[in-house]
Formats: structure tokens, sequence, C-alpha cells
């Protein structure tokens, strides 16, 4: 196992595509920051009431919307490159079995993708307090919200590491990892609106309506235990299912 973490830290490092990915990612953060201050001294300058912002709550919400797409690309270039390249065979061949060679990857990919998560909130969170500070009253639960952005990030990751490693071409596993949440979001939607229920929203249990509760300025606290036990539920299956299906997939 040391080996193949050896092996897979160096290809890492090697992987012009993390260190991009990781600029793209900052540079969302920041331009969504001249976004939303452009947008509020315009509405100050017109009279308007605007909504306070703060250094925390602009960091809360920096792995939303964009960045989880931002790493489904990532997890699929990392996952298939040696699919792609065709060293997979070699690997195979030197003993190494698919679990093993599974769960390596699946190591330096997730912590590669918490890399890039904490950075890219280290950058959200120093431009935002150069901009606005911090002064605002801190309402949650922060070591909760922590907790879940991670286990959020967990699941993702291997949902779209499964993706990519059952289909094994950069072109498929990107799609996939980019269209599969949107779709499964549609799909629960059209279930919503079958079932009209106020109380019951398939929507609601899905991963990206509980993550953004995690990352939004306003979290429903209710959801926030309901959110954590799913992407455990949801980190899990798609360990399980992936690992299934890649030991009998022909290479």
């Amino acid at each position: 196992m040391k080996k193949m973490l050896n092996f897979e830290f160096k290809k890492l490092i090697k992987a012009k595509y993390f260190y991009i990915i990781a600029l793209i990612s900052f540079a969302f953060v920041i331009i969504s920051g001249l976004t939303s201050k452009a947008i509020n001294d315009a509405l100050v300058a017109n009279g308007e009431t605007v909504q306070p912002f703060s250094a925390y709550l602009f960091s809360k919400g920096a792995l939303s919307g964009t960045y989880t797409l931002l790493v489904g690309i990532f997890v699929a270039l990392f996952a298939t490159e040696d699919y792609s390249n065709g060293t997979i065979k070699n690997i195979y061949a030197k003993g190494y079995s698919r679990t093993l060679v599974y769960f390596a990857k699946y190591v330096v990919s997730l912590l590669a993708v918490f890399v890039i998560s904490l950075l890219t909130v280290l950058v959200a969170y120093a431009y935002s307090n150069s901009v606005w500070g911090n002064a605002l009253a801190i309402t949650d639960n922060v070591a909760m919200i922590i907790f879940g952005q991670l286990l959020g990030i967990c699941a993702y990751h291997a949902i779209f590491f499964a993706i990519s490693s059952i289909f094994g071409k950069v072109g498929s596993a990107i799609a996939l990892n980019i269209i599969g949440p949107m779709a499964v979001s549609l799909v629960l939607g059209l279930g919503d609106a079958f079932i009209k229920s106020e109380n019951v929203k398939l929507t609601s249990y899905w991963l990206d309506s509980l993550f953004s509760n995690f990352t939004s300025a306003v979290s429903d606290t209710k959801l926030l235990p309901v959110g954590i036990a799913l992407f455990i539920v949801y980190t899990v299956a798609a360990i399980v299912v992936g690992l299934l299906i890649n030991r009998k997939k022909e290479i």
C-alpha cells in the first residue's frame, strides 16, 4: 500500500491540472467577492438596504456553486489517468490488487481535494476579511458547519471517484460527474412535483440540497444532523458500489 500511495502522490505533484484547478477555484472566489462588493456598493449608492456581509459568511459559502464541479473534473482526471495512458495494466501486472489500487487512488485524490478546499476557504477568508471584516455575530455551530462541509466534500468525492473508476474514460467521467448530480436533482424535483407534499421533499435529502445547507448564509439547523448522517451514507455507498464494479470490469 505504501508503494502505491507514494506512486500516486508523485503523479499528483507532477499533475499540472491539480494546480490549474486550484488556481481556478481561487479565481472564482475572488471574482465572486468582487462581484458581490460591486453589487452591494451600487445598491448602497442608490440608497437601498443591503444584506450585511462578513468574512465568516463569505468563507462559509466558498465551497458552494461551481466548486463541486471543479472537484468532479479533478477527480475524473486523476482517477482515469492510468486508464487513459494504458499504465493500469502494468500496475496490475506487478501484483497490485484492484482493491489496493482503488483505495490508493481514492485516498490521494481525497487528500488533494481537501487541500484545494482548505486553500479556497483561506483565500475567501483573506479577501472577505480585508473587504468586510468579521464584525457580524456568528450564530452557527461553527464546528458542525466545518464538519458537515468536510463530510459533504467526502460524499461528492466518493461519488465522483466511483463514476470515474467505473467508466475509466476521462471524457465520460467528466461529463457524468458534471451532469450526474444535476440529473438526480431534476428527477427528485419531478418526484416532488408528483407527490405534492409540503412536509416531504425528496430534493431536501439529496447531496446538492444537503451541502447547500452547510454553505448558505442561513442554515436550517434541523437538517444539519440529517445532512451529516446522509453524507456518511452516500460516501460509504459510493465506495462499496465503485469498488465492487471496479473489481469485475474488464480493462
